[in-house]
């Protein structure tokens, strides 16, 4: 067996004492995420999640999904372009006195289920408030928290990895406190059944 004299070890750990003495160690700017969505132009404001409690039953699922919603997995587009998902499994119409639009269902090849919210006539939040989207299974109180938004002029079109496999979900749209509890507050503006 050769030792690491042999393959040249110490010459490489001192190249790599060198250059990381050479580079100044330093945070990206705080105004990075901003910055980086005024680039894109997006339809909405994305919130950064607040800490949840995730019941037993996602658990599973969500450690599954981990990797697509570790980075908060909301993903911004300008147009209501299907981005390479495919035909939706289900389409459901919204259309109530707070909120317009469509919730589209789809299963792109070879990865998790996706839900694409297409939303018109949404009001901007009240003062220090934001928009969830949550789901659930049909029949069950537990909602899962899916991301958070805020409209700009009144439209949204959001892409989101679902955290569960179940092929029956119920969608809830509610207005939420910024830093209320992690719970849903009760103030749903819409709510679908994606089957």
């Amino acid at each position: 067996m050769m030792s690491d004299d042999a393959l040249g070890v110490p010459e490489h750990r001192d190249t790599v004492e060198r250059l990381e003495q050479g580079v100044a160690r330093a945070a990206p700017p705080d105004d990075l995420f901003d910055r980086v969505l005024n680039d894109v132009r997006p339809s909405a404001t994305v919130i950064p999640f607040r800490r949840r409690r995730v019941p037993a039953w996602a658990s599973a699922a969500a450690a599954a999904a981990a990797a697509a919603a570790a980075a908060v997995v909301l993903t911004l587009a300008v147009t209501g372009e299907d981005d390479g998902l495919g035909a939706p499994i289900k389409t459901v119409r919204i259309s109530n006195e707070r909120v317009e639009g469509t919730l589209a269902l789809y299963r792109p090849e070879g990865g998790n289920r996706v839900l694409v919210a297409d939303l018109d006539r949404v009001p901007r939040a009240p003062q220090d408030h934001l928009y969830e989207l949550w789901i659930s299974r049909p029949g069950s109180d537990v909602k899962i928290p899916i991301g958070s938004f805020n409209p700009s002029d009144g439209k949204v079109h959001l892409e989101v990895p679902l955290p569960t496999e179940d092929k029956r979900v119920t969608v809830d749209i509610s207005i939420e406190e910024e830093t209320g509890p992690p719970d849903h507050s009760g103030r749903t503006i819409a709510t679908a059944r994606l089957a």
